[in-house]
């Protein structure tokens, strides 16, 4: 997963769902982070999405926002996203309740999917249905490898694990099924919004390298590197 930068990124993506828009006049799908430098328990995973989106969709334009935890960022991004013309927005939203004032407007508002967090009056709703925990039995950590490297070391007896990969893509999946008026299969109604919900898993030793594997959040060599190296070696991971 690569972090955000505070440039405002334009990938040119495919709309094999969508009819009649071309490479001059693009369909817009916005996604507004709430903090793309976050390396533990990260929400949302960038190249996940715009994958899903370029398989998905011909010639579309992903455009991306990082409010940097900032929520007066993120409703000035929201605001310029909509005057670049963004046909639906993702929104993983930095504070709920500054987040509810982005949403709704009238009837020729631009949906919103809401991501990790509901937020309410967004029409759709891809992430976790309860708060997130914070990581046990461990000290602090910075990111998901320090937390998995931790855990190795029996600094901490697990970690906490957030599917980001996963919601990434089922929002880039109702993004685009939005825009092609086709709401994807798997909805359930929470707190009466369409929802696609996941959960958050606490990870001990054993399950380590099927979170690797599954995810891909970080590979073997960098878990089993320098001090953790020998650790690994009497655990059979490497």
């Amino acid at each position: 997963m690569r972090p955000l930068t505070t440039t405002l990124l334009v990938v040119v993506l495919g709309c094999s769902l969508l009819g009649g828009c071309s490479s001059e006049d693009p369909t817009v799908v916005a996604l507004l982070a709430s903090d793309g430098s976050r390396e533990l328990e990260p929400r949302v995973d960038v190249d996940a999405f715009e994958a899903r989106v370029e398989a998905t969709c011909e010639e579309c334009a992903v455009r991306v926002y990082d409010a940097e935890g900032d929520a007066a960022t993120q409703a000035d991004q929201a605001a310029e996203a909509l005057r670049d013309s963004a046909d639906v927005i993702v929104l993983d939203p930095v504070d709920v309740e500054e987040a509810e004032a982005l949403v709704g407007g009238g009837e020729d508002e631009v949906p919103v999917v809401a991501h990790t967090t509901l937020v309410p009056g967004a029409d759709w709703f891809v992430g976790l249905a309860e708060p997130l925990a914070s990581s046990t039995g461990g000290p602090p950590a910075d990111s998901d490898l320090e937390a998995a490297r931790q855990v190795v070391a029996g600094q901490r007896r697990s970690m906490l694990h957030v599917p980001a990969t996963a919601m990434s893509e089922q929002a880039a999946d109702v993004a685009v099924g939005v825009l092609a008026d086709e709401e994807p299969d798997g909805a359930e109604h929470f707190e009466g919004v369409p929802s696609w919900l996941h959960t958050a898993t606490e990870v001990r030793l054993a399950g380590l390298t099927d979170v690797l594997v599954r995810e891909g959040a970080f590979t073997l060599d960098e878990l089993c590197d320098g001090s953790t190296a020998r650790r690994c070696e009497q655990l059979g991971f490497v």
